[in-house]
């Protein structure tokens, strides 16, 4: 802050709002708070933050660390808690993104264009996503495969979405033995995988929700308590 007065204050209110202060300065930004930022972003995301009430934007600052700066002590409050807000929905989309994908999908007919090494055949994403690498189940929650490629108008794509009509690389089954023309089948989400989507549940669609009620079900016929 610009004077020692300013600074109380602010510390004071931030410490009202429950956000934790680690050092506390008067004058413009320094290096060292920029380095001591940067190594509590390692530690924890949300606290790896600068704030400045009456003083300069600094220049020369990493992207990796932010400074919020304002002439207002309350909106700089506020503008923590909307930053704070919006750096842990990014955080939560981010570790939403590393998880398989719930989806369902059909076998089309008459679209088989390779029966092995790898099959090779048209699909129809009933819901859900289908991704590349995403491991794949029977309806009764066999694992059987995982999709090795994905092509739409022979263009390869990294995922498809629901709707679309794309040929999928599934290696390791041969169809007309291990899969049909026809047959349904679901994305093999691991349990722990299951357990993060019920964290960040409020981040779903409500096709997402109901298509994985529909694959706890299938697991739970072998296993009550998966994914509980």
């Amino acid at each position: 802050a610009d004077s020692l007065g300013s600074l109380e204050a602010l510390v004071t209110l931030l410490k009202d709002a429950n956000i934790p202060v680690q050092r506390a300065g008067i004058g413009p930004v320094t290096k060292k708070d920029i380095t001591d930022a940067s190594s509590n972003i390692e530690k924890d995301p949300l606290l790896g933050v600068i704030l400045g009430f009456n003083i300069p934007q600094p220049e020369g600052v990493p992207e990796s660390v932010s400074v919020l700066t304002n002439t207002v002590i309350y909106r700089l409050i506020e503008d923590y808690q909307k930053w704070a807000e919006h750096k842990k929905k990014s955080i939560e989309l981010g570790a939403l993104d590393l998880l398989v994908k719930p989806c369902r999908i059909e076998i089309l007919k008459g679209y088989v264009f390779r029966q092995s090494n790898p099959a090779v055949c048209g699909v129809h994403v009933q819901a859900g996503t289908l991704k590349t690498g995403t491991p794949l189940m029977t309806h009764d929650g066999r694992d059987l495969t995982v999709v090795k490629g994905l092509q739409h108008e022979q263009e390869n794509i990294e995922k498809a979405e629901k709707g679309k009509q794309v040929a999928a690389s599934l290696p390791n089954v041969i169809i007309g033995r291990q899969l049909h023309e026809g047959d349904i089948l679901y994305s093999a989400i691991p349990e722990e995988h299951y357990r993060k989507y019920k964290e960040f549940k409020e981040y779903l669609t409500n096709d997402e929700k109901v298509l994985l009620k529909e694959i706890g079900q299938i697991m739970r016929k072998t296993n009550p308590v998966w994914g509980v």
